[in-house]
């Protein structure tokens, strides 16, 4: 029996939340929602769901208006998540504009991770365990094994929508409120 290419696609998206238009695997499928817009918001809507094309991104993601139809991160799945997203904008930024493949390495993931100082070291089951959620649902793919600090990562565009910008920015804020007020009580303790 043949596959209805709009009904696997659709089921697809449901599954995975994006489709890059960059990657050979899930071309067919991004041009197929892309030559049939209408019918793809049409199919999703009842569902509860908002079809978004980001064109400049070449990417397509579902959004659900309800919140039990939204992934939630692990902790530090959501730690990797914005450190493969920062380094993406500084990989974008210095690559030429027709790049599609933003690649990174172990070793900046763990450089960029080390900066924050948390209490769990950044280690190969950790960096593996995250690696492989961000993969299902389409944000970043190991190119290498993990297991070198040189091993790559291709972190797909779909990083820069997985999270939405306001949260990033309140906890950006939030975070210079608490160094702020650390630095204030440290520089007090120390004219003591």
């Amino acid at each position: 029996m043949a596959v209805d290419l709009r009904e696997e696609t659709a089921n697809y998206l449901l599954n995975n939340c994006f489709l890059i238009g960059t990657l050979e695997n899930m071309r067919e499928k991004y041009f197929d929602v892309i030559n049939h817009e209408a019918d793809y918001r049409e199919l999703f809507r009842p569902l509860g769901y908002t079809l978004v094309i980001h064109k400049a991104l070449r990417v397509v993601q579902v959004i659900s208006r309800y919140p039990s139809g939204r992934v939630e991160l692990k902790k530090y799945e959501s730690i990797l998540l914005l450190i493969l997203r920062l380094l993406y904008v500084q990989k974008r930024e210095s690559l030429s504009t027709n790049e599609n493949q933003v690649l990174v390495t172990v070793e900046e993931i763990k450089d960029e991770y080390d900066k924050l100082s948390f209490p769990r070291k950044l280690d190969q089951q950790l960096l593996t365990d995250g690696l492989r959620t961000l993969k299902r649902y389409n944000l970043a793919a190991a190119i290498d094994k993990l297991g070198d600090l040189t091993a790559r990562i291709q972190v797909y565009p779909s990083v820069m929508l997985a999270m939405p910008e306001t949260p990033i920015k309140e906890a950006a804020e939030k975070t210079r409120e608490y160094l702020l007020l650390y630095t204030k009580a440290v520089e007090e303790g120390d004219q003591e």
